[in-house]
C-alpha cells in the first residue's frame, strides 16, 4: 500500500463520507478503512480464504496473468484481494453506488489489472466479456429467476473454474421448518427448466413488482432485474454446475465446516466449485 499525502487522505475521506458501506471492511491507511469497527475483509473473511485455496489448489501460487471474472463484485473486496494477488481481474456489477466504492478500491491500490464493468450480471457472456480461466459466482445466483439457464450461459466464459457460493432451497417441509424464519419465506417446490432437463427449487420475492428505480439501486442485498428469485435445491444447483458442461462439481466446506448445522439446515448456504479437467490457462482477453 503505498503512502498517501495528507490532500489525498483528505480527498478520500471526503470520499468515503458520501458512502454506505455494507460488506467489504478495507483498510486503506493505518487509520483509515472502509467499514470501521468491523473486521478486516481481507485478513479475516473466510470465504476469501476459501476462494484463494481453490484457485491456488488449480493454478498454484503464482496468479500472474490469470483472467478472473468477479460476478456480482458488490463492493470489489474479491476482485480487489485477486487482483493484488497478481490476477487480471474483472467485476461486473449492477448498481452504481457499489461500482463507485469498487473504483475506489482500485485507485487506492494503484492496480492496473483490475476493471470494474456496471452492468447486470445476466448480461455476462463470453461474447461480450471474453472467457476467464476462473468465474466467481458468490452470493448471486440466488437472486436470478433463472439460475440454471444463467449457469449454462456462465460455463461458455469460463476456461477452467466456476466457484458459487450461494444459498439453496429446501428440499421438503421438514427442513424447511429448520430454516431460519428470517429468509424462510420460499414458495412451494416447483421446477425450472432448461432444455429437456428439469430443475426443483422455491421461490423469493426480492422486492414489490412496483419498487421505484431508486429504490431497487439503494437496496443493495437484492436481486437487481428481477422481483422475485429462483432457489435451487441443493441437489439441483449441483446438477444445474454439471450440465452447464464441467467435468468435477465438488462443495468446498474451508468457509463453513465449524459451523456445519447452521450453515447446512438454518442458512441453507454452501460454497460449490465446478471444473474442467485438463483445461490449462485460456488465451482470451478479457474485454
Amino acid at each position: 500500500m503505498y503512502a498517501m499525502s495528507e490532500v489525498e487522505m483528505a480527498e478520500l475521506r471526503a470520499i468515503l463520507q458520501t458512502q454506505r458501506w455494507t460488506s467489504h471492511n478495507i483498510k486503506l491507511a493505518d487509520d483509515l478503512t472502509t467499514m470501521p469497527g468491523t473486521p478486516d475483509f481481507m485478513d479475516t473473511d473466510m470465504r476469501l480464504a476459501a476462494v484463494r485455496r481453490i484457485i491456488r489448489s488449480r493454478f498454484g501460487d503464482d496468479l500472474s496473468g490469470l483472467r478472473i471474472a468477479d460476478l456480482g463484485s458488490l463492493e470489489g473486496g474479491f476482485a480487489t484481494a485477486l487482483a493484488l494477488d497478481g490476477a487480471v481481474v474483472i467485476g461486473i456489477e449492477a448498481r452504481e453506488a457499489n461500482v463507485a466504492k469498487a473504483e475506489l478500491l482500485r485507485r487506492r491500490f494503484k492496480l492496473s489489472n483490475l476493471t470494474f464493468q456496471q452492468a447486470d450480471v445476466k448480461a455476462f457472456t463470453a461474447e461480450s466479456f471474453g472467457t476467464f480461466d476462473v468465474v466467481l459466482a458468490l452470493g448471486i445466483v440466488y437472486h436470478l429467476d433463472r439460475p440454471a439457464a444463467w449457469l449454462r450461459q456462465v460455463a461458455h466464459a469460463t476456461g477452467t473454474l466456476l466457484i458459487v457460493d450461494s444459498h439453496f432451497a429446501p428440499a421438503n417441509d421438514t427442513e424447511l421448518a429448520l430454516m431460519r424464519a428470517d429468509i424462510r419465506d420460499l414458495s412451494p417446490i416447483e421446477a425450472e427448466r432448461v432444455g429437456e432437463s428439469s430443475y426443483i427449487g422455491r421461490w423469493y420475492t426480492e422486492f414489490p413488482e412496483d419498487i421505484s428505480d431508486a429504490a431497487r439501486e439503494d437496496n443493495q442485498w437484492a436481486s437487481f432485474s428481477n422481483h422475485r428469485s429462483f432457489w435451487l435445491t441443493e441437489e439441483s444447483l449441483l446438477r444445474a454446475m454439471r450440465d452447464a458442461g464441467f467435468d468435477m462439481v465438488a462443495q468446498q466446506h474451508d468457509a463453513t465446516i465449524d459451523a456445519y448445522q447452521l450453515n447446512r439446515y438454518e442458512f441453507c448456504r454452501g460454497m460449490y466449485v465446478a471444473q474442467r479437467l485438463g483445461t490449462l490457462q485460456s488465451d482470451a482477453v478479457a474485454q
